[in-house]
């Protein structure tokens, strides 16, 4: 054992990885440390990560929002004229709508009072043709030849002396097919 002590002692010791310790000097001043405040880390998160907008780039989309809002007004005032317009064209249209009806109608009215007088003239023709119909008419009567009259023997039909049957026909058996429908399923026919 003594052997193994002595080994241990005669190596040289490992330098430590810690810092040497700092000499203080009485003289200078301890200065305070400022405070720093804490930085948060950000936890990574899934998916793409933005890019910072340039202040180019967020000038630009700003002036084209405002070029769309601008655009977009006009439509609006474009559309409300445009709907003015169009009431003012609807009250002409149903002027004019009710000018060519009350026209249609008196139209209708002539022609009304013209089939009133086709009828009327209908009514006199038939009424003309129903008393001709209910004249007597003389009557002529044809002549008449007279003829014997031959007399015709029906004789009653023939029994047959031995009943004909049918003759049956052969049956033949037909191959079974396989059918598929939806509500019975497979079945063989």
């Amino acid at each position: 054992m003594s052997a193994l002590n002595e080994d241990i002692f005669d190596t040289p010791p490992e330098k430590s990885t810690l810092p040497p310790k700092e000499v203080v000097e009485e003289k200078e001043e301890i200065k305070p440390i400022e405070e720093i405040a804490p930085v948060e880390e950000k936890k990574p998160t899934k998916g793409k990560h933005k890019k910072k907008m340039s202040d180019e780039r967020r000038a630009q989309l700003l002036e084209n929002l405002k070029v769309g809002r601008e655009r977009s007004k006009i439509k609006r005032q474009m559309t409300a004229a445009a709907k003015k317009i169009d009431k003012k064209n609807a009250n002409k249209e149903s002027e004019i709508q009710l000018k060519e009806k009350i026209l249609k109608d008196l139209e209708d009215s002539k022609t009304h009072n013209q089939l009133n007088e086709e009828i009327a003239d209908l009514k006199k023709k038939l009424k003309f043709i129903m008393e001709e119909k209910e004249k007597p008419k003389p009557k002529l009567e044809p002549i008449k030849e007279e003829k014997p009259k031959e007399e015709i023997k029906i004789s009653p039909p023939l029994r047959p002396k031995s009943p004909v049957l049918p003759i049956p026909e052969p049956v033949v058996d037909k191959p079974k097919v396989r059918c598929y429908s939806v509500m019975r399923g497979y079945y063989y026919a």
